[in-house]
């Protein structure tokens, strides 16, 4: 090593050594910087960036080693060959970035250190063919050991350098692997120019395509120059890149934290790279208690900490391991300590990792239980209504028939209680139902107590094995015969009338033992009010009339008693846009029999079926005739979609009449999907592949109203009358409807309202978006003749409709 120093000392100029020395300190710091963004780089820029950094460490080991030439002073006068001073750069830049490329594109420790030892390899070739390039008058000599330590020398080196390199993320690990670098390039150049000894011979130099020291000078120049300028402009664009990274971190730290749903990412090895301050905020975490590297485990220790495990965890690991061990998006909601319900999702990412966001549905759960409350409840009085009163009655009658006992039905009226709400008003006769309904739950005992209807309600009673202790209902009840309510300072009277029927005696099925109540309370009513009575067998004549009725029925069928009435649709503008059809049975004796009368016993006895028929039929030759092609909503019976074949039907009458299917609109009730909901949804199916639509009449008073606009594609949905006549006056009917028009509106479904009758409720329904409304403010159910003047020409309005109704 004494002959390298000597050689430095003595045959070296030090200011140059120093120039030299610093070139390629700056060379080789931004080749580091190079080669750290094509690491970092995409990879249809990398390549590029690959290149760019073998090119300008060749470059600045090229300048570096000329540089340091230019300090030689051996004693004799230096030239050099153009060509292979040429090809050192060459070989130089390519090999370089040939290591490079060898550590890049397989990261391990292993490539690291290959890519840097052919960097070492390139930095001795290009010395040597510079060395090649010399033109001097003297004969060289190597000396073989000092050869091999530069070449070794300068590869173990840079292979440390490069190991560093592929690794740094940090500027002192960049400025660490750049020296090494640097000290790899410098040590294989001194090293190597103590190998050599000159001896004198004027017939060695050459005078061909030579380069003198100051042509070589300018060429170093120029390449230190492009040197520079690769680093500048590394420089800028690393400069602009951090501050659109910067930028681009900020405004994901602004979306991340003004979410509503908490977030936090995972890495493969299950560490927590990323969180937002709504999930520290959902589970009561101090933000200091959060680092990134934390594990699943570690933040749902912190959660426990905090008091915001979930209720049952054990659970929500078992689905969240499961979850993640498929590497399939899933979802599952939870319940926290306080009563708040979580809905937590995973998404698995590329990368091996996976993203979970936590919503916060309480809001949302509370308001699907509130409406599916709401659906089953009479608003007034938070009594289950009729669905859930037939729902415990069907219960009720299959453990009695079944076990052999007994329950009792109890119909109670409160008499005259149109009355009450005409003198007091209707919020004092609804306060009424709301403290009769206290009243009758005490009586009740523990009996099942409904209110199904207006001022009826009912009361299921399961009285064992023997029927006589309907005697203890009786008398339970007799206290609420004749009350006095004091409301809002007022005194009102309220008498009730009871009527009572008992299974078995009374009746063998359901619908007989609620008619014989009926006609039990019928009979107190009429005898003496407010008192109760019992089904008695004389009260069966009502049983007769109903037979007679069925068979003038088969007679009406038969003889086509029937007429067509309708009723105007419209919007809350005024337009009319259809007709709802309306049956009506004009019977030779008794008139004009409603609906309501004639269409269960039609079920019961199987007439529906033509009736319904002829109704589409009709109502459809009528509708073809229309100048105005206003549309038509015909009612069909839940029983048709059992027994007959509904899309057949409608296909022919469409093609006997020539109506335009998309005019036609089929209202069913969810009775329809009651008993085969299967079978009614393939129905349903078929009848708008024939491009008829379909709607969902009386939505909201059913309890599965929710899962079947899930289940099947509506085209509307009809709000029931009962739930808009309390819109003035009742703020929980007001909510029912604001929550149904909002969820029409959210499924993208027009929404109609029936039963609007006054400017306040249709000024309501307007004000919550409602598509449409029918009522006797738009018109009343009439002939057809009387609604010419709107069916007969385009742009009939609510106005025309009133003059012709």
């Amino acid at each position: 090593m004494l002959r390298v120093w000597n050689c430095i000392e003595l045959q070296h100029d030090w200011r140059q050594i120093l120039l030299a020395a610093a070139v390629c300190f700056l060379s080789s710091l931004a080749a580091v910087n190079l080669f750290t963004r094509a690491r970092t780089a995409l990879p249809d820029t990398r390549l590029a960036w690959l290149i760019t950094a073998g090119a300008v460490t060749g470059f600045g080991t090229w300048a570096t080693h000329f540089i340091a030439m230019l300090a030689y002073t051996p004693g004799f006068e230096l030239h050099y060959d153009l060509i292979i001073t040429a090809c050192s750069l060459v070989a130089s830049a390519v090999m370089t970035t040939a290591g490079f490329a060898i550590a890049l594109f397989n990261r391990t420790k292993r490539n690291a250190l290959a890519g840097g030892a052919v960097i070492g390899l390139g930095i001795a070739c290009m010395h040597y063919m510079g060395m090649a390039s010399l033109r001097i008058p003297a004969i060289i000599q190597w000396m073989p050991d000092l050869v091999t330590a530069s070449v070794v020398g300068g590869m173990v080196i840079a292979a440390l350098a490069i190991l560093v390199a592929q690794t740094a993320d940090r500027s002192g690990k960049l400025l660490v692997a750049a020296l090494l670098l640097t000290l790899a390039i410098c040590i294989h150049h001194f090293v190597a120019m103590g190998a050599i000894d000159l001896t004198y011979n004027a017939a060695a130099a050459e005078n061909q395509s030579l380069l003198s020291p100051i042509e070589l000078s300018l060429a170093i120049a120029a390449f230190t120059a492009a040197v520079v300028i690769a680093g500048l402009v590394v420089a800028v664009t690393d400069q602009r890149t951090r501050r659109s990274m910067s930028k681009r971190n900020l405004q994901l730290d602004a979306a991340l934290n003004n979410m509503e749903q908490g977030l936090c990412m995972y890495s493969a090895d299950g560490l927590l790279e990323l969180w937002n301050e709504s999930y520290m905020r959902m589970y009561n975490i101090p933000p200091a208690k959060m680092s990134a590297g934390a594990t699943e485990d570690q933040v749902l220790a912190i959660r426990a900490a905090a008091g915001t495990l979930f209720v049952d965890m054990d659970s929500y690991e078992m689905k969240m391991r499961t979850a993640l061990a498929d590497r399939v998006p899933s979802s599952q909601t939870a319940e926290l300590p306080d009563g708040r319900a979580i809905n937590v999702r995973y998404r698995p990412m590329k990368n091996g990792g996976w993203v979970a966001t936590h919503a916060d549905i309480t809001d949302r759960k509370l308001s699907e239980a509130r409406i599916v409350h709401l659906a089953r409840h009479d608003p007034i009085t938070d009594l289950p209504n009729r669905v859930a009163f037939n729902e415990h009655l069907a219960r009720v009658f299959k453990e009695a028939s079944a076990g052999h006992g007994s329950f009792a039905i109890a119909r109670i009226d409160i008499d005259r209680f149109r009355e009450t709400n005409d003198v007091y008003g209707q919020a004092t006769g609804d306060a009424v139902l709301a403290e009769l309904a206290k009243r009758l739950a005490q009586a009740c005992n523990g009996a099942f107590l409904a209110r199904p209807s207006g001022d009826i309600f009912s009361i299921v009673s399961h009285l064992g094995a023997e029927p006589q202790t309907a005697e203890d209902l009786c008398a339970r009840l007799s206290g609420i015969l004749d009350n006095t309510f004091q409301i809002d300072g007022q005194h009102v009277n309220v008498r009730c009338s009871i009527g009572i029927s008992v299974y078995p005696q009374d009746g063998q099925d359901i619908e007989a033992l609620i008619a014989h109540a009926d006609l039990a309370l019928d009979r107190a009513k009429a005898e003496e009010r407010g008192t109760i009575r019992f089904f008695e067998a004389a009260m069966d004549q009502h049983i007769r009339e109903k037979r007679l009725l069925q068979r003038d029925l088969a007679v009406a069928v038969e003889n086509k008693q029937f007429q067509l009435y309708f009723q105007p649709q419209a919007t809350t503008e005024g337009a009319v846009v259809a007709f709802e059809v309306l049956l009506r049975w004009r019977h030779p004796e008794r008139g004009i029999i409603s609906p309501t009368v004639f269409i269960p016993l039609a079920e019961e006895s199987g007439l529906i079926g033509a009736i319904d028929e002829w109704v589409v039929r009709e109502a459809c030759r009528e509708a073809a005739t229309w100048v105005n092609p206003l549309s038509i909503a015909i009612n069909l019976s839940p029983v048709n979609f059992q027994r007959g074949d509904v899309p057949g039907m409608l296909a022919a009458v469409l093609a006997e009449t020539s109506l335009c299917p998309k005019r036609v609109e089929i209202e069913i009730t969810e009775g329809v999907l009651i008993d085969d909901f299967a079978g009614a949804i393939a129905i349903l199916h078929a009848v708008k592949e024939l491009g008829v639509r379909v709607a969902m009449d009386d939505f909201g008073t059913g309890y599965s109203s929710l899962s079947y606009l899930q289940a099947f594609p509506f085209d509307k949905i009809k709000i029931d009358q009962t739930f808009v006549a309390n819109l003035e006056d009742n703020p929980q009917s007001a909510a029912i409807v604001h929550a149904i028009i909002g969820l029409g509106r959210s499924l993208k479904l027009p929404v109609i309202a029936e039963g609007v009758e006054t400017v306040a409720q249709m000024s309501f329904l307007a004000a919550e978006g409602c598509a449409e409304i029918q009522g006797f403010l738009i018109g009343r159910p009439q002939p057809i003749a009387h609604y010419q003047s709107v069916v007969s020409a385009p742009g009939g309005t609510a106005a025309a409709v009133k003059r012709a109704s």
